[in-house]
């Protein structure tokens, strides 16, 4: 598999007005098409594949990138969706979203009013919702499960709402990029956080809240709004990523991918797959995921469980539950194990198994490995420069195998694009190679064909003289 492209190529590729886009790739102009809701960049950069447009009618609606807008009513986007569905009905025969907000919840809306294949929102709802989400991990798995309680912010916190000792780990119930997720020490760092908070989740919050409004789910699951925060107690250990699938009640694991930080901090600096755990710690967590998955009613679709493992005590516990692909890992899978995890998605929406389960084993060499490597500056700055056309064909040539996403335009900031707290991504470099010396030195090679240049912040303008 191979996949270059900087974001004005993609854009080229499938341009989307964020209401009514219609996107089309067509096997034939009668066959009906699956409705794919708000697509990432990413997304649409594996559906341009030769492979996916020849074996699949997709029509697209939307973007990711419009739904961060200010502005963007999701509610009403999901109004105008199920209506032009309901006009053009007999043209749609599946309906999928891939990223986990809002697409896949959007998605699984429109299949649920209109009977197509898909995950309950009530299953992904309990993905999402990180609070309610630990209420089911703990009746599955207890022992994995940390203490934590929820701080709802119609006012402000006193230390009397706060059970759990300090330090705590304190994440949004609802947020992406871990935004505002972060260790907490004091109680007046906590006071602080809820203010900042309060400002920066208000957006995604409202439309979180609007999209549940817009379900069936009983009142039980409105009780903590997508506003909260959830405190957790602090772990630690190795972090790592189960992903797998669940279809027509069964759940099936197909690999575990090492997270690696860069030197202290909490943003990422690559992926690694296969796992480089014990098959046997790597088993256990794979059972651990079956239970949760199967106490949350997730079917139809990916999951992702975030795990630590913890050497000292041998124990296990989750980070979180994610009801949507590894995305990011997609080319992972695909250079290790020859699986195509968004052709995989496409059969779920249709209705078909998506095969796959030989790939789990841990305890097998696959004689490979790979890495989803993550470019980053930890300092704000102007993008002066990105790869172009040249530039590409020179790493595409040297790394036929290798999956490339320019996450930044030229003379833009890196903060325009969105970051987590810590530091700013521009870049994702996939690779694969014998073994992980061989891999490390690809990176670099690779990397040097990339001649990215970055320049200082503009100041603030000044008057004048006359």
């Amino acid at each position: 598999m191979n996949g270059f492209a900087a974001r004005r190529d993609v854009e080229e590729m499938a341009t989307c007005d964020p209401v009514d886009a219609r996107s089309l790739w067509r096997m034939s102009e009668s066959g009906k098409r699956i409705l794919v809701i708000c697509p990432t960049l990413r997304d649409r950069m594996h559906f341009s594949r030769p492979e996916i447009r020849a074996a699949y009618s997709l029509e697209f609606r939307g973007t990711d990138e419009a739904t961060h807008e200010p502005g963007f009513d999701g509610p009403r986007f999901l109004q105008e969706t199920l209506q032009d569905v309901q006009r053009r009905r007999g043209e749609f025969q599946a309906v999928v979203g891939i990223d986990d907000f809002p697409a896949c919840m959007m998605a699984a809306l429109v299949a649920e009013r209109f009977g197509f294949p898909s995950p309950s929102f009530e299953s992904l709802f309990l993905c999402q919702h990180k609070y309610y989400s630990r209420l089911r991990q703990r009746g599955a798995a207890p022992e994995a499960t940390p203490r934590f309680h929820v701080l709802n912010l119609s006012r402000d916190p006193t230390p009397a709402d706060l059970p759990l000792p300090f330090p705590v780990f304190i994440k949004p119930v609802k947020s992406y990029l871990s935004i505002l997720a972060r260790r907490i020490d004091t109680f007046p760092d906590l006071a602080r956080l809820a203010v900042e908070a309060r400002l920066r989740l208000a957006p995604l919050a409202k439309m979180f809240d609007g999209l549940l409004r817009a379900s069936t789910l009983d009142g039980e699951f409105r009780e903590v709004p997508g506003s909260a925060l959830l405190a957790e107690e602090l772990l630690s250990g190795r972090q790592v990523t189960l992903d797998g699938y669940a279809f027509q009640g069964r759940v099936v694991p197909l690999g575990i991918v090492d997270s690696v930080f860069f030197p202290g901090s909490l943003s990422f600096q690559r992926f690694e797959y296969p796992s480089r755990l014990s098959p046997r710690v790597q088993e256990r967590m794979a059972r651990i995921g079956e239970r949760c998955i199967r106490h949350i009613g997730l079917d139809g679709t990916f999951f992702d469980i975030e795990f630590f493992y913890r050497e000292v005590d041998d124990s296990i516990w989750i980070i979180e539950i994610n009801g949507r692909m590894s995305s990011q890992f997609a080319p992972l899978y695909r250079m290790i194990d020859g699986i195509d995890l968004y052709a995989m998605q496409l059969d779920m929406a249709l209705g078909r198994d998506p095969g796959g389960r030989e790939v789990w084993g841990p305890d097998r060499d696959k004689g490979t490995v790979s890495a989803s490597f993550v470019l980053r500056r930890f300092a704000n700055a102007t993008v002066t420069r990105v790869p172009g056309e040249q530039d590409l064909r020179r790493l595409r040539e040297r790394f036929p195998e290798a999956f490339v996403e320019v996450l930044v335009k030229e003379g833009a900031k890196l903060s325009d694009e969105l970051q987590d707290d810590e530091s700013f991504r521009y870049c994702l470099v996939d690779l694969c190679a014998r073994d992980w010396k061989a891999l490390l030195s690809r990176f670099e090679e690779a990397k040097a064909l990339l001649p990215f240049a970055f320049g200082a912040l503009p100041g603030p303008r000044t008057g004048s003289s006359q």
